[in-house]
This record gives C-alpha cells, structure tokens and sequence, in this order.
C-alpha cells in the first residue's frame, strides 16, 4: 500500500491512523521542543500538530520518536537540499510522498530488512495494510524478535535489561530503547556486535559531546558521525586493518556506496571469512571442529558471532597460533627426521618395484647422495599407483650408502656414474632403459600426493594430442612453488601463482601451459625419445624444463597443467650448481626466437591471459546463486551439467557464485569439471574487483537465474572498462519466478498480476545479447514480452536404465531439494503425506512405503515426518542409482513450480515410472498415459488412484517405462544439449 501523500494528509494523531511511523506523539513532542510548547501552551495535541506542520517543520522538528529529520536529510542529501529550496516542507514530508524505500532512522534499515525477511513482499505488506517494512517492525518485527539495524537486535537488547523492565520492553522493544537513551542512565548494548561502554572509553571526545547533548548516546554517534572509518565499533574490529586487507572494499567507501568498512562486513565479510582485525582469523577459526559443529547446530549466525558470544568466553583461540605456522627450514627439518623413520623401515621391509610385464608407468630419477631422503621419495611413489611401475635410478657419483640402494628397493634398474654427471645428463641416460608409454621424470625432493600419478595418466591418455603432464608442486611449508608456469616475449619465465595457497581457485583448473617443472613431468616416452631428451646445454641455467616443454610443443603436442597432479617438494636433493641464468635465457631467446615471438610481452596484467597456452578458446564467466553442485537439486543439476559440457566442449570456463560458499572443498572438486577454474573462495561483492582485475578476459557471462541478473548488472557498471572488448550477457533464466507465484497464489485462492510481475522480473532482460529458456512454452512466454532472441535449453539425461524387474521392486520413492520452507517441494511432501498417502495405504496397507531423498537445509526440518510409519528419510544420497533400482516408481506431486522438473528426467533414465502432477506434465509435454501417469495438483484422490494402479500392473508399469525413455534419448541426449550451447556462444575456439 505505497503512499503518495503530504505529510498533513498522512501524519495523525493517535487512533487516527494504522500506520505505526505516522502517529503524531503530543506528550514527546512538547517535552522534546521547548519552543513548540511555548507555542502551544495548553494541552491541545490537535492545535499542537497543526503547530507542527505550519511550523514545526521548517525547524528540524521529528513528528514522533521513530522519524528522526535531521538524520534524514543529513543522510538522504538529495532531500535535504528539496527542503532548502523549499520544494518540500521536510524530510518527514518526502517520505510520506516517496521515501518508503529510504530509511527512517539511524537505528532502522529498510532495505537491509526487507532482504534480511524475504516473506515481506509487497503483496504480503499490501494484504496486511502495511505501507512499507518499517511500518511492519514497528507494528509487529520487532516484538517478534526480527532485527531491524544490524546494530538493534531486540531480544538481544531486552537480555541486557533488569527482569522488571525486560517485561515492560517486551512489547515495543525499539520504542523502549530510543525513549530510555533520552533519560540519564547507562546506555544498555543493543547487540553483540557494538560496544558502547568500551567505545565511549576509546573515544573521550565523544563523551564529552554526549554530556552536552550533542548526540543521544554512543551508538547514534556511531551511526550519525560524518568520519565514520575514523571509529571502531568495537575491540574485535579495525576499520584501518580491514580497509588495508580489503582495497575494493575501500574503493565503495571512498565512492560513498558504503558508509565503512564495518557495514560492508557485517552484511557481506563476516558470512565471507575475512578476518575483522590483525589477531581474528575468521577462516582459520570457523574451520576448528568445535566451531564448525556449533554453527552446524545454528548456536550463532557466523564466525565472527560466534566468537564474540561463545568462542573468546571459553578460550578458544581466534587465530592460528605463530608456532603453528612452520618455515620453510622447519618444514624440511619435519621431512628429514621423517625419511630417517622411513629408511628405517626400509632396511627390514624392502620397497618392491619388481615388474612382471611390460609397466604401466616408467620412473627416471637422478640421485645423488642423501639415501635417506631419496627412500622417503621412492616409499611415496610406489604407495602412490597400483601395478607394474618401472623405476629407472641413475647414480649421479654418490659417496653414501646409496651404493647399497638395492639392499632397501628390490627391482630397480640401477645406472652408476662414479662422478656426478648432472640431473640432466643422468635422465636422458636413464630414458635409454625405460619401457613403457608413459614416462615420469621425477627428483627425489618431490613427494606425489595421493593419486597424482593416476590423475596424470589419465590426463595424458585423455587425447592424443597430449605431449606432456605436469601439476602442483608445493614447497614444504605449503605454499605453492608453482602452478605451471608463463614464458614472455623477451625470454623471461614467470612461475605461476607462486607462494600462492595450493586451494586458491586459480590454481585448481587444468589447462594449457607453456611449461610445466620437470621435478615431477609425465611425458609420453615416445616424444621424449623423439627429442633425444633434455639439452644439456641449460644444465646451469634453469632453462631445461622450459627448452623441453617448447619442444614439445614445437612438435605438435600440447603440455597440460593438472592440479590433480600435485607434489610436495620436501627439500633440495643436491647443493646447486653454480648458475648463469641470464646466459641461459639469452641461449633460449636464440633457439626458440620465432616461437617466442608469439608470445605476449611481459606484463603483470597480462598474467590472466599469458597463464593459457594453445589455441584461444572462448572464456565464459557462469554466475549462479551458489556453486552448483549436484546433491543441490533445484535447478543446480541443470547449471553444473552446463559447466561440464562447456569445459568438454573446449571453452574456458569460470565459476562465480553470488553467496558465499559454504561447501566442502573437497565435494566441489569432486563434483566440477577439471577444466573449470571456481572461484569458490568469491561471492558477489567481490565481482567488481574481480572483473577489474580481468579486463577483457571473458568473451560471455552467463547469469543463472533472473534474479542475479539484477544482482549482477550494476556490478557490471565501472568494472567493464571502455574500450576493451565487451562480454556477451547471457541470461539462462532456468525459471520463470513469476510463474511459480502464479501458481502458489491460486492455491491460496489469492488475486496475482501476472502481467505486471512479469514485467517486473524481466525489466533487465534488455540488457542481455541472449536469453535461454528451460522449456518451450516458458520461451513463448518470454517472446510475448518482447525479448528475444530466446533459445531452448532443456536438460542433458542419457538413459541408463536399471534393470531389475518389477516384481522385485517396492515402495514409492520422493526426490527433492528443500532449501527453503516454502519450496515447492517441501510443499508437494507435505500435501502426498498428509492427503495421498492414506489413501494409499488404504489400498497397499503393508506395502506403502515413501522413501525421502534430497538436500535438507538447515532451516528446513522435516521432523513431521520422522517417525512416520510409511516414511523414511534418507536425506542427501550421494549414489541414488541404487533407490531408483529398488523402488517400483516414484512420485512428483508437485503443486508449484516453474522450469522443468529434472527429478522426472533422472526417474525416467534410470527406468523408474513417475507418477506427476499435471503442472510438470505440461513442463515437460509428456502425455498421461504415455510417459507418465498425471494427475491435477488438487487432487490427492487422483493422485492416489494413480499410484496405486501403477504399482499394481506390471505392464503399464513397462509400457511407460519404455515409452519415457525412448523420449529421453531423442530430447535430452548430450550431443542436442551441446549444440544449443554453442547456438548462445558460438563455437569454442575462435580464431585469432
């Protein structure tokens, strides 16, 4: 119910209005201005509004505790200067007429608290005769305990508060609190997250300006001050440490797009995990297993909560302690007293790298000395890979017991040199002897990681065109030594992310690289023999493993950087030879001149695009709300299979999510393509930076969901530079919002414009060089609006049918993500369970049975249904082929949705018949009958019956069964899915 009034015609006395902001407050009125009760001396709170209006007004008068004029128009500068050129008679004024997405007051946040209760929508507010949200926390937030500031927490506030006056607050907690800080009394904390007494302490000057009246009390000076990076809140935060930490935060302070550093973090940092000041490390602490478990179980919002209420009372340290931080020194000292352990070992039980037929894989190492350490290297790479592994060991001139290696290795190829011939020498020597395809030059400073040698090998045997495997290389005190690495134009090599962390996203993609290090590098054998080996001539110079790799690229094979091939380079085998690098580079700069001049000048900014070698591929940034991951459901089964398919397909691939990440990292990695660069430690504020540090990387963007796109496009504003080639913006609306709505409002029986909410969820349609729908009839809907050109991407379900019979198979199976607990889903549980499966069972008894899988969000609770007799919940199922080939069909009784129903797809090609509401019969434009058993959505006896026949007859059950995947495999096939991509992005690899 928007206003468009003067505030004569809004502003009433009490019982005159609904509208809790509006109500002229007489008693505080004449005790807050002397002057109006000088005006006005008798006791006429009619004569004294009138008083107000004509008056009041232009002398910075507030109508009531909860409007406060002279923040307002301080903070609203466009409405302060109407009120100087008199086109308004006061801030109060503007915001009767159309300030109800502005702020009231200091201590209230309209459009914080609107995103914060996201059941407030217009039509909510509309149906309850509410004007706007700060109309609803007065009248009902906030003695519901909803916070209305992020520095106002009601319930907070009243724990602080004696018994007996806790009881007088409760029932209008905000009022109690403005009108207590006008008395002389101590100022109560209306949050964890300030500290009044600690302030005013830091802070002198202040208390000295509260004493004359000045300010209210040491929270309105906090929030009204025109300095506001010169204070801290509180002891736990620094605005001078985050703003250095955060540069692009900085920026939108110094833009005036933030007040500080501190209401950045508050909304965004905490949830985020950047540390608050020098001595919390938020990342650090929320990853302590106590800590993890209490924000698991909600025991507070976040990290930095937690802390401030939990984890400093019970001594829980904040950051990771010094001594916990090894160097590099300390970190070899650990390896070496380990390798002591291990050859240990060795002496009683030998390492066996006997090999009875031709190797799956051949080692060459060069060793010299340092037979401790060099039995650590061969105890890891023979734990690391099963099978038959050829280890060819060249004896560079040892003079310790390495001349005994055999006593300790059983089944090497030993080489002997009685002087030191070099690393380089030694392992083109060693490539004479080995047998297999496969080739891995390794030092016996480097430790593989579990699975390292199998992730190479796949990745060399994934194309043919694949010279060379090389990854990670992690020095001891884990940081990274390289992830890859870059030549320039002039002959200078860059290693890339050095010292970076070996989980920052840049490092954690596979793709092409001018060279990687030879301390660990899988070569194709073949290749290797072809180029006769290393060049001895960069044996002193550093140059080898990059004249190698060139070669290797000059002969037609590609050299990849796999992050699953990571090792850990424990210390250094051998005292350094004396070097000449820069005669080694000049050396270089003569042999590969006409190659180098393809490459790119050396240039920091250039980074980005010289970390990729090879043909140019087209790069794509995919933004979704979340990373998409497969046990998600809700539409992120659809994002991920299109992030697969674009990396398979050949183009580079970026992941950004709006919302901080809250996944494993390990289950992102197992659940992303390995050509996917995710930027998992990134959320949306952060995108600004991002796309300015990476000026005309991406050739497209494509936004998931409409609403990010709202997001989205003022980001984009400024971090875009002119001049630089401009991304395509794609929009994959993946559903349509509205329609969903639609739908939930005539189950309520509630009035819906469709058209107009239409309009408003594709205002910035516009904007976008494509559109991509999930399903024909939801593209005619978008072409209706005007918007075009829209393209049709469905899902990608290749039919693998489970193929236990139907006589073998029971019970009823539900698949569904509930991230919310209005979802669609939670509600299509709840109306089978409470409406259709009584009567089920009427028909079934014993053998009703309702098996419940799918994401459970933390604040969904399904406790309803837990002990149920015919349901069981199994939750998150990593493998659900198993239940789909148990279970006799499987039912979608959805009731609201929007987009395609991937559940009946995955039902479909694992061979289960589905059972589905009409809704998601139209979606998919399957016929009842023919692909499924469909049924009206409010019709629970419908439904029922259907179930019930189906679960009975053999062959309908068959009939639908074969008939669903005969439709999957014509619609839903890879090959389809690919080219509709490409139809939105153009091919692949473009030509430069």
């Amino acid at each position: 119910m928007p206003l468009d009034l003067p505030a004569r015609d809004v502003l009433k006395l009490p019982g005159e209005t609904r509208i809790a902001w509006a109500v002229f407050d007489p008693l505080w009125y004449r005790n807050t201005y002397p002057d109006a009760a000088q005006a006005v001396p008798d006791d006429d709170p009619a004569a004294l509004l009138a008083w107000y209006l004509e008056r009041g007004q232009q002398r910075l008068h507030s109508p009531n505790i909860f409007f406060d004029e002279a923040w307002h128009r301080h903070a609203y500068p466009a409405v302060g200067a109407m009120v100087r050129e008199d086109r308004i008679s006061s801030a109060f004024d503007a915001y009767c007429r159309d300030g109800q997405s502005r702020s009231p007051h200091w201590l209230f946040d309209e459009p914080w608290y609107r995103r914060r209760y996201q059941d407030l929508t217009d039509d909510t507010l509309q149906a309850s005769h509410l004007v706007n949200g700060y109309d609803h926390f007065l009248r009902h937030g906030a003695a519901e305990g909803r916070i209305g500031h992020p520095l106002f927490d009601s319930r907070y506030f009243i724990n602080q508060l004696e018994p007996a006056e806790a009881e007088q607050a409760r029932p209008d907690p905000f009022g109690h609190y403005l009108r207590r800080i006008t008395q002389p009394a101590p100022e109560p904390r209306t949050t964890p997250f300030f500290d009044p007494a600690w302030y005013l302490r830091q802070y002198p000057p202040v208390a000295a300006a509260l004493a004359v009246g000045t300010w209210h009390c040491a929270l309105h000076h906090y929030l009204g001050n025109d300095t506001p990076t010169a204070f801290d809140p509180l002891p736990q935060f620094s605005e001078q440490f985050y703003l250095a930490q955060n540069p692009g935060v900085a920026d939108t302070v110094e833009r005036g797009e933030r007040r500080n550093g501190y209401a950045h973090f508050l909304i965004h940092g905490a949830a985020e995990l950047r540390s608050p000041c020098a001595t919390i490390d938020l990342r650090w602490y929320a990853a302590q297993a106590t800590v993890g478990d209490d924000l698991d179980h909600r025991k507070a919002a976040d990290a930095f909560e937690h802390w401030l209420l939990i984890g400093r009372h019970q001594g829980l340290r904040s950051a990771q302690p010094a001594e916990e931080r090894p160097t590099e020194g300390q970190a070899e000292t650990v390896f070496r007293r380990q390798a002591g352990i291990i050859a240990q070992h060795a002496g009683r039980t030998p390492l066996d790298f006997t090999t009875a037929e031709k190797p799956i894989l051949s080692v060459v190492m060069v060793v010299r000395d340092r037979l401790e350490q060099t039995l650590a290297t061969l105890a890891s790479l023979r734990g690391n890979l099963a099978g038959d592994l050829e280890l060819v060991l060249v004896d560079s001139g040892s003079t310790d017991g390495t001349h005994h290696l055999t006593r300790y290795v059983r089944g090497i190829q030993l080489m002997r040199f009685d002087t030191d011939v070099g690393p380089l020498a030694g392992a083109n020597a060693g490539l004479l002897a080995v047998r297999a395809d496969a080739t891995l030059l390794l030092c016996n400073d480097v430790a593989p990681l579990p699975g390292a040698l199998a992730a190479a090998l796949r990745c060399l045997a994934a194309a043919d065109d694949v010279g060379a495997v090389g990854g990670k290389i992690i020095r001891p005190h884990g940081v990274l030594q390289q992830a890859g690495a870059i030549i320039w134009r002039d002959g200078s090599v860059q290693p890339y992310q050095h010292d970076a962390s070996p989980l920052a996203p840049e490092a954690n993609f596979r793709r092409d690289a001018d060279y990687c290090s030879r301390l660990c590098l899988l070569v194709r054998t073949a290749v290797l023999q072809q180029l006769e080996g290393f060049d001895t001539a960069f044996a002193r110079g550093g140059y080898d493993d990059a004249d190698l790799c060139v070669r290797i690229r000059q002969a037609g094979f590609r050299v990849i950087y796999d992050p699953g091939v990571a090792c850990c380079l424990v210390a250094q085998s051998a005292p350094p030879l004396p070097t000449d690098v820069a005669a080694a580079r000049e050396a270089f700069c003569r042999k590969h001149h006409d190659w180098l001049q393809d490459r790119p000048p050396a240039d920091a900014a250039a980074t980005i695009f010289a970390r990729h070698a090879g043909a140019r591929t087209r790069r794509i940034l995919f933004i979704d709300d979340m990373l998409p991951l497969r046990s998600l459901g809700s539409g992120f089964v659809r994002a991920n299979d299109l992030i697969r398919s674009m990396a398979t397909m050949g183009y580079g691939v970026t992941v950004y999510p709006v919302l901080p990440n809250r996944s494993e990292l390990a289950a992102i990695y197992a659940d992303m393509p390995e050509g996917a660069e995710v930027m998992h430690d990134h959320a949306l504020d952060r995108l600004r930076d991002f796309l300015r540090l990476r000026p005309g990387y991406y050739d497209a963007i494509w936004i998931s969901r409409t609403h990010n796109l709202d997001r989205v496009l003022p980001l984009l504003q400024g971090a875009l530079p002119e001049g630089a080639p401009q991304p395509r913006i794609v929009l994959d609306t993946e559903a349509i919002a509205t329609l969903r709505q639609a739908e939930r409002a005539a189950l309520a029986g509630e009035p819906f414009d469709q058209d107009a909410m239409l309009c408003d969820e594709f205002a910035n349609a516009g904007q976008c060089q494509a559109i991509v729908a999930v399903n024909e009839t939801e593209a005619r809907t978008l072409r209706a609006l005007g918007h075009g050109p829209v393209t049709v991407i469905g899902h990608m379900r290749e039919p693998r049918p489970t193929e236990r019979p139907f006589h073998r198979r029971a019970g009823m199976l539900f698949v569904g993500a509930m991230h919310q607990p209005d979802s669609p889903n939670f509600d299509s549980l709840c109306w089978f369970v409470d409406a259709a499966l009584p009567l089920i069972e009427r028909e079934l008894k014993w053998e009703t049975r309702l098996t419940v899988v799918g994401y459970t969000a933390p604040e969904v609770t399904l406790d309803r249904f837990r002990n149920h007799p015919r349901v069981t919940l199994r939750g998150a199922v990593a493998d659900t082929e198993p239940l789909y080939a148990s279970h006799r069909l499987f039912v979608a009784p959805t009731r609201i949705a929007a987009g395609m129903p991937y559940k009946v797809h995955e039902a479909a090609s694992f061979g289960l018949p589905v059972v589905a509401t009409e809704l998601l019969a139209r979606q998919l434009d399957w016929q009842d009958g023919r692909e499924l058993l469909a049924v009206p959505a409010a019709d629970p006896a419908a439904f029922a019956q259907a179930v019930v026949r189906l679960y009975r007859d053999p062959m309908l059950w068959r009939t639908l069964r074969e008939a669903a995947l005969e439709r999957l495999q014509r619609e839903n096939d890879a090959a389809g899915f690919a080219a509709a991509i490409a139809s939105v992005l153009g091919p692949a690899r473009m030509v430069n």
